[in-house]
């Protein structure tokens, strides 16, 4: 297939894009050229925030990946997420679709649950949490993210394009190991201890591109296992103040140290697992 990355050039964009390129016609579209090139990778100058760069990057398209972002860890003002990530979604659905490609697939994101806000008002509702969960972000990147996927809906809708809605867990680059494991281990961290490496979730994006029959569907790409020492349930208790009622008991029986968030949907659609072990990953360190 010609798959389009806008986003090609990123801290995710080049293993995706690098992944991609062992199988398929990859044209990277973003504002700058790769830092590194990949063989048989052509790059164009795309802004997401220019229909006009999209049309023409798009022609003849099989499959675009939308990665082009304003990312949670930039901090950026609020009117900025809403404007880019949401303005520029619109316009690679808008784009893809008068392309007459065949199926977008959107980076969405965890944020779009609101559940790593840690807000005293919004804790995980059942564990592990699914596709199912509700969504009730506050934080603007998060609210971002939650409009980008009901704009993918309404295009599935229009039933001339597909689209696969990709939310990826906290993503762990071999770059920036040593500063997410600091992150986990600081004393009295309140958070959810997610993670997902840059190479497994690169397989995700090329699954959800592959796969036929897929459509308005959206996936968390999490690891297996937590980031965290101790026992999921354990941890989790103690920092949310208490369990939810709806437990999958033989989930974390399984696997103790259990992800609180469930890949098991793209395990049985997209085909895709998780190969990390976050033990592993600390051994790497030394």
């Amino acid at each position: 297939m010609k798959i389009v990355v806008t986003g090609g050039s990123g801290r995710v964009g080049r293993h995706v894009v690098s992944c991609l390129a062992r199988d398929h016609e990859v044209l990277n579209a973003d504002l700058a050229p790769p830092s590194n090139a990949e063989d048989g990778v052509n790059w164009v100058r795309a802004d997401v925030m220019q229909l006009d760069d999209l049309r023409q990057a798009f022609q003849s398209a099989d499959v675009v990946i939308h990665l082009a972002a304003l990312d949670y860890d930039w901090g950026c003002p609020d009117e900025a997420y809403i404007n880019v990530n949401t303005r520029g979604s619109w316009h690679v659905l808008q784009a893809a679709e008068e392309a007459g490609v065949r199926r977008v697939v959107l980076c969405s994101s965890i944020s779009i649950c609101g559940l790593q806000e840690m807000r005293p008002d919004w804790k995980p509702q059942t564990l592990p949490i699914d596709e199912t969960h509700d969504n009730r972000p506050d934080y603007a990147y998060g609210v971002s993210k939650q409009i980008a996927e009901l704009m993918g809906q309404s295009f599935v809708r229009r039933g001339s394009m597909e689209v696969v809605m990709i939310r990826p867990l906290a993503v762990i680059l071999p770059e920036t190991l040593e500063q997410y494991v600091q992150f986990v281990d600081a004393p009295d961290r309140r958070w959810l201890f997610y993670y997902i490496t840059a190479e497994d979730l690169a397989r995700a994006f090329k699954a959800a591109a592959e796969v036929p029959g897929i459509n308005g569907e959206s996936f968390y790409i999490g690891a297996d296992d937590s980031s965290h020492p101790e026992p999921t349930l354990a941890w989790a208790e103690r920092i949310l103040g208490s369990l939810p009622e709806t437990i999958d008991r033989a989930y974390f029986e399984r696997n103790p140290r259990a992800s609180v968030f469930s890949n098991a949907k793209a395990r049985r659609l997209l085909g895709w697992a998780p190969t990390s072990d976050f033990n592993e990953l600390r051994r790497k360190l030394g």
